[in-house]
């Protein structure tokens, strides 16, 4: 491919380089390894994420993401260097990972964890911040 004026390249070992000097590599490791082994751990239990579910989420991506149109949504692809499939993995690995958690979330003691002072400062701040839009309309 030709180079246009003024183009510069980047190349992946780039960004991932300035994400290790910046800072910002750890985190967004740990999040892939943490997705990865959700995952994993929902399809051992046997979560299956049907064709049906995977439409839906890529329906309400595009639609967040306001492309209408399959045109759009190449184009949005190509901008964003990430193949098809790329994305169908992303889209299954999370929604993989929200079934894992709500199938967490039915086994376990709810109580332990609403009594944490961390869940109740979390509440305190949510309630604040309600209250606090219905006094800045």
């Amino acid at each position: 491919m030709a180079k246009k004026e003024n183009e510069i390249e980047i190349g992946v070992a780039e960004v991932v380089d300035h994400m290790r000097v910046t800072g910002s590599f750890d985190g967004a490791l740990r999040e892939v390894v943490e997705r990865k082994i959700t995952a994993e751990a929902a399809k051992k239990q046997g979560i299956k994420i049907s064709t049906r579910e995977l439409q839906r989420a890529a329906d309400a991506l595009r639609f967040s993401s306001g492309l209408n149109t399959a045109k759009a949504t190449e184009a949005w692809l190509r901008s964003k260097g990430v193949l098809l499939e790329t994305l169908e993995n992303h889209l299954e690995t999370s929604l993989l990972v929200s079934k894992f958690k709500d199938d967490l979330e039915k086994k376990i003691d709810k109580a332990k964890y609403l009594g944490s002072q961390e869940v109740k400062d979390t509440v305190r701040q949510l309630i604040y911040r309600d209250w606090l839009k219905t006094q800045l309309k």
